[in-house]
């Protein structure tokens, strides 16, 4: 006999003595095995019919998300996956792109940024069918702030210690294999995120980009007797570009930045007192 059905022989076998009025709850937790031990992961392959508590091979790739069934395979342990509870939400590097991650996580981190792009209007009507059914098909972002969207939601949200974000490089055009300069890419994304969202008809999402990342200066004339200012138009910047030496730190080469913009001289008014 099959070491199954003997099993199956073996639970039910008081069956033959007890009479239907006598059945107990120790009886019926005896026929369908309650009381066995987990089966061990590692020791067992697939899930045991045999036994109710063996939570080996049931599926345990949906409780991690979605993860790509080729590789998920190859995982002894998916717990290993699984992120850890009040830790952050990391992101794979498709190889040069060291960059876009580490700005993409201080994007992430300023939560003005995040809340307003949350609040951007998406492309999920393209998804609903008449009636206002929906589609059954998988989300794909469109545009470049749905696309910072989905990967906000997934460093907010995932239960994966890490996250792709190929479908935003790969949105952008970026070659994996081609290490750009931060600065300028951090610029030129800034500029296109602003021109998609002037488009938005709320302000708190349409003017995100200026309020947040966005300054302005002056070069200003004191005079040292006086005290008399004149000061010039101010420019609107989205950045300082601060020479740093050996040994000198940012804030001291910011305070010099900041004093060459204040000039002191002596007015031509001839009453001027100090």
């Amino acid at each position: 006999m099959a070491p199954r059905l003997q099993l199956e022989k073996a639970a039910w076998r008081w069956a033959e003595t007890v009479r239907p009025e006598e059945v107990s709850q120790e009886h019926i937790e005896t026929a369908y095995r309650i009381w066995l031990e987990p089966c061990i992961r590692g020791v067992c392959r697939r899930n045991c019919k045999g036994n109710p508590n063996c939570l080996v091979g049931i599926g345990e790739h949906i409780w991690l998300g979605e993860i790509d069934e080729n590789s998920f395979h190859n995982i002894d342990d998916p717990n290993c996956e699984r992120r850890k509870k009040n830790s952050f939400v990391g992101l794979t590097n498709l190889g040069a792109t060291c960059y876009v991650n580490t700005f993409l996580q201080v994007w992430f981190l300023n939560l003005e940024l995040r809340q307003a792009l949350y609040l951007c209007p998406s492309t999920c009507s393209d998804y609903m069918l008449g009636d206002g059914i929906q589609e059954e098909k998988d989300y794909e972002p469109q545009t470049i702030c749905e696309h910072l969207q989905y990967l906000f939601a997934l460093l907010q949200n995932s239960n994966r210690r890490y996250i792709d974000p190929s479908g935003f490089v790969k949105a952008l055009g970026l070659d994996t294999g081609q290490q750009q300069d931060a600065q300028e890419f951090s610029k030129l994304f800034m500029s296109l995120l602003e021109d998609t969202l002037s488009k938005q008809k709320n302000p708190d999402v349409r003017n995100i980009v200026q309020q947040q990342f966005c300054g302005e200066y002056a070069y200003v004339t004191v005079c040292n007797q006086c005290g008399r200012e004149s000061k010039l138009l101010p420019q609107t910047v989205n950045g300082l570009y601060l020479g740093i030496f050996e040994g000198r730190k940012i804030r001291r080469r910011q305070s010099l930045f900041l004093r060459e913009l204040s000039k002191q001289t002596e007015c031509n008014k001839k009453d001027s007192t100090s």
